[in-house]
């Protein structure tokens, strides 16, 4: 198994700043076997313990890694190529929209990772928050689960600054006020990435969330059909059509 290195962390770099096809078309096998092929690799390593918590979370790293190459169509920045890389792992997005993903990025910066959804629709939000206001059970889990650790965090920053719920305790609010919902881990230092320690750390980390993953699949099945629920079991099986 070839792991990243800071070898691919400067291609990227590189590429990135010469923001040229003719550059990427240059060192695109490069890329490929310093960038593409490890983070597949991780892929394959994590998604096994992932399917521990959901039998539905599928394998398939091509499909599950960020293009090299920008889509500069809806942005500002029209740079053709990027200097990160990052994969989700979850269930099969053409079958699940909007549903809750594990995620990591590599930076040049930074390497971050965790669990949730970066965009979600108007329905995920209202169950979400439905959730929450009633004190469901699933959600008290979730939030004692993150309380009783310290490795990920719910991100302060992504808040509307006016809350919509003056009447609700901080620590509620915290949860409601949200312009996005997922919880996260970052390291500053990057060679975090380096040899095998992201692939030791994803494996133990991602497990932790467990209940934080549960309460979000809950937010996302009640949005849809809410009538068909059954309570949450660590047996439950994709044959069941639960998880």
């Amino acid at each position: 198994m070839e792991y990243l290195s800071q070898a691919a962390l400067d291609l990227l770099v590189e590429n990135r700043l010469n923001d040229s096809k003719q550059f990427y078309e240059e060192h695109k096998q490069e890329i490929e076997r310093l960038v593409r092929e490890p983070m597949f690799e991780i892929i394959e390593e994590v998604v096994p313990v992932l399917q521990k918590l959901d039998p539905e979370i599928i394998l398939a790293p091509k499909r599950q890694i960020s293009r090299i190459r920008r889509d500069t169509r809806f942005t500002n920045d029209k740079s053709l190529y990027r200097a990160n890389v990052w994969c989700w792992l979850g269930r099969d997005k053409r079958e699940y929209d909007y549903f809750p993903r594990f995620f990591f990025e590599v930076t040049p910066g930074y390497v971050w990772w965790g669990c949730g959804l970066y965009f979600a629709d108007g329905a995920m939000f209202d169950s979400y928050r439905e959730m929450i206001l009633s004190r469901d059970p699933l959600f008290l889990a979730a939030k004692e689960s993150l309380e009783g650790q310290k490795r990920f965090r719910l991100d302060t920053d992504d808040m509307f600054k006016r809350t919509k719920y003056p009447s609700e305790p901080q620590d509620i609010r915290v949860w409601l006020d949200r312009k996005s919902i997922y919880v996260s881990h970052t390291e500053s230092d990057v060679s975090i990435a380096f040899g095998d320690k992201l692939v030791r750390a994803l494996k133990r980390d991602f497990p932790k969330l467990k209940a934080y993953y549960r309460f979000l699949t809950a937010a996302y099945e009640r949005k849809k059909t809410p009538e068909t629920l059954r309570p949450w079991s660590p047996h439950r099986t994709a044959e069941d059509d639960e998880w």
